[in-house]
Parts: C-alpha cells; sequence; structure tokens
C-alpha cells in the first residue's frame, strides 16, 4: 500500500504528457490565433481602413460621412470632421462631440459609425521618437472579408534550436529603416549562438528596452536565402519569451513561428527591414503571401 501513493504520481505524470500537445499541435494552434488577429478579431490588422501617425503636438482630423463606412479617412491638422486625434506629452488623445477621451477609451475604440471605431496607442514615429498611431477600423473592410489565412511552410522540427545566449553588455540602440520610409530604433540585447542543418550561425536580438529588469521579450528581425525566393522580400522575424530573469544563458529559438511583419499584407504599419542575414534557406516559418 505504501507505494500506492508513488503510483498514483507516476500515472497523473503520464496522463499530463499524454494530454499535453506536441509542438507540431502547439504550433498549428498558433496559425488559427494568427488568423483571427489578421481578419476576424474585432480590431484585426486587415480590418484597418487608414492610419495617422502622429508626433507630439501633432492633430489629425478623421472625415467621412454617416452611413458610408468607406468613406473615414484621416487628414492633417484641426478642421471640422467627425473627431479630432492629437499627441499630447507623448500621449494620445481624442476629442469628439467636445468629449476628450481617455487612453484607456482610445485604447478600447471609440465608436464612430456602425462596424467603425478609432484607436490609439504610443509608438515610435522616428527612431528614438515616441508619438501615436491611430487607426480606423472598418468591420465589413474587403481586404479582411478577403483574406484566406496566413500560409507557412511545413511545420519541421530541425528548425527548433536550442542557442547560448551572449548579453551585449552596451545595450546600444540599432536603427532600422522602416516600411513607410521612416526609421525606429530598438536595444540590442545580445546574440544567440546555434547550430542549424549541421552549421553553426550567430543571431543578435533586439528588445524595446535597454532596461535588464524590463527584458520579458526578444527579437530577431532576419533575412536567409529564401527572402525574396519564397519568404518575404523585407524579411522576417522570431520572438523568444519565457526565459526568465534576463540575460538568459540559453534560449529556445523556433524558426517555425517565423513570421512576416504586418506590412507584408497591411500598408498602414511601420516595420523595420531587416539586416541580420542567416546564410541558410529557412524553410519553416510563415512564407511570402505574394509569391505565386
Amino acid at each position: 500500500m505504501r507505494f500506492a501513493p508513488i503510483a498514483a504520481i507516476v500515472l497523473l505524470a503520464t496522463a499530463a504528457l499524454a494530454a499535453a500537445p506536441s509542438p507540431e499541435t502547439a504550433w498549428q494552434a498558433s496559425l488559427k490565433d494568427d488568423n483571427k488577429d489578421w481578419a476576424t478579431a474585432p480590431h484585426a490588422i486587415l480590418k484597418i481602413q487608414d492610419a495617422a501617425y502622429l508626433h507630439d503636438g501633432q492633430s489629425a482630423t478623421l472625415e467621412g460621412m454617416k452611413g458610408k463606412p468607406e468613406s473615414y479617412r484621416w487628414v492633417a491638422g484641426d478642421r471640422a470632421g467627425v473627431l479630432i486625434a492629437r499627441v499630447t506629452q507623448g500621449k494620445p488623445m481624442i476629442v469628439k462631440d467636445g468629449k476628450t477621451y481617455s487612453e484607456a477609451d482610445i485604447d478600447k475604440g471609440i465608436p464612430v459609425d456602425t462596424g467603425i471605431d478609432v484607436r490609439g496607442m504610443t509608438t515610435q514615429v522616428e527612431a528614438g521618437v515616441i508619438g501615436a498611431r491611430f487607426f480606423v477600423y472598418n468591420q465589413k473592410n474587403p481586404a479582411a472579408l478577403a483574406f484566406k489565412g496566413v500560409k507557412y511552410f511545413p511545420y519541421d522540427p530541425a528548425f527548433a534550436v536550442q542557442a547560448a545566449f551572449t548579453p551585449d553588455a552596451k545595450k546600444q540602440a540599432r536603427v532600422f529603416r522602416t516600411s513607410r520610409g521612416t526609421s525606429k530604433a530598438f536595444y540590442r540585447v545580445g546574440e544567440a549562438a546555434f547550430t542549424l542543418k549541421g552549421r553553426r550561425f550567430t543571431l543578435p536580438f533586439y528588445a524595446d528596452t535597454n532596461d535588464s529588469g524590463k527584458i520579458d521579450t526578444m527579437s530577431a528581425f532576419f533575412t536567409d536565402d529564401l527572402t525574396g525566393k519564397g519568404a518575404y522580400g523585407s524579411g522576417r522575424y522570431v520572438d523568444v519569451d519565457k526565459f526568465g530573469a534576463f540575460p538568459p544563458k540559453e534560449i529556445a529559438i523556433d524558426f517555425n513561428y517565423a513570421y512576416n511583419p504586418n506590412c507584408a499584407l497591411s500598408p498602414f504599419y511601420t516595420c523595420p527591414v531587416a539586416r541580420d542575414d542567416l546564410a541558410i534557406a529557412i524553410t519553416a516559418g510563415e512564407r511570402d503571401p505574394h509569391a505565386h
């Protein structure tokens, strides 16, 4: 009888392992979430109809006609219109019908018309310069209605690697050109060294902050031998998280989760163009949505 508790623990552990999804199953589930974020969620990327990027002190006016959802567009400056968006002391602000909305309200969305609302959030508008972006969402945007889903290479476990991580003591900002002809800065927080297909590689990783205590996610922006030849021409991104306190000694990189920047399908984002190259064909992750 004294061995019964041990047997029960073994059975529970076995059941937990059996219930845990395989890496490929978890990956497939993530693609379903991606599709929601692209086209079916209330604030899906492809429901964005227009965008205004504003520096501190700048404003834009939303114009449009009631009952014509496709008519809602931003124009620069303060004018007579549906609402006015501003950036004041680095914070997004919206004024509509004499009411000033809080940042929390703006993040949730300000209704404008049936199926139309506006959201605003802080973002880099130039390298190291914080402003805000304001998106107009149309729930019946043709781009969202026509979306057929993300396209990925088949899952390949060989592209999931363990990498030794060397932190960058200086964590200096690196400036990237963006898809909208502006610039963004990210902090180079270290580099990962790993073996892939029998070859050794190193890949820099970046974060939004250089405060070690606040780094809980890192991203790499990379090109490879498939860039422009089946993979998106401006490069792809891969993220790592759940590594504990920064800096980790080792990180898990799964290139099956490598994804295109939002600007691959939406003209309303400012996406950094990748500059770090891996001299190998990464036949994993998201494909070029424009390739035939």
